[in-house]
């Protein structure tokens, strides 16, 4: 057992090392969002909680990890953290075999709504993100400047995740009641605020 604790917390620190991301953040108490483990049908898509960090030696990025109870590769997930910053709302996101109206395998994606639809300007140059089996964690490192280029002592507010198992990338299969054990999602009213630091 102390073998396999002692395994997980190395992988975990080479994660943060090879994000550059310092290594208490996978680790901290104090998450942003939290969400109840078990409330949802598939644990491929329970949210266990997610976070946003920064790192002092790359100011021009901001991380957002996300933490699913037992992250799968499974066809048809969609991940993804909303928030808003200056009463406009953002998210990052990574879609998985979304395949009606066409295929969309392993997509990153970094969006701001106009009029509720999202607009993506994931800049494959720019950001990055780590889909971590192992751990069942995903992050994200997103260039500021994708994300309305947050200063120092901005604030990033009803934060949120939204998490499924469907086959449309319109959202409506699987959606509704009958389908509602397909996804899990947090409480926006629920979030602890995030200030940027660099």
């Amino acid at each position: 057992m102390k073998k396999k604790i002692v395994g997980l917390f190395i992988c975990m620190l080479m994660i943060a090392l090879s994000l550059q991301i310092p290594a208490t953040a996978l680790f901290d108490d104090i998450h942003e969002i939290t969400d109840e483990v078990g409330d949802t049908r598939f644990d491929y898509v329970d949210v266990v909680w997610a976070s946003f960090y920064e790192n002092p030696d790359e100011p021009e990025y901001l991380y957002a990890a996300l933490k699913i109870s037992n992250l799968q590769d499974k066809i048809g997930c969609v991940y993804a953290i909303h928030w808003y910053l200056d009463n406009v709302h953002y998210d990052v996101g990574f879609h998985n075999g979304i395949i009606i109206p066409h295929f969309e395998f392993k997509k990153w994606s970094s969006s701001y709504y106009e009029r509720r639809t999202p607009i993506d300007i994931w800049n494959d140059s720019l950001n990055s993100g780590s889909f971590d089996l192992q751990n069942s964690i995903i992050i994200w490192k997103v260039y500021k400047s994708c994300i309305g280029s947050p200063q120092p002592g901005d604030v990033l507010i009803h934060s949120s995740v939204f998490t499924a198992q469907r086959i449309s990338r319109l959202g409506y299969i699987p959606f509704g009641k009958l389908f509602s054990s397909f996804s899990d999602g947090t409480d926006s009213s629920e979030s602890i605020d995030y200030i940027i630091q660099y």
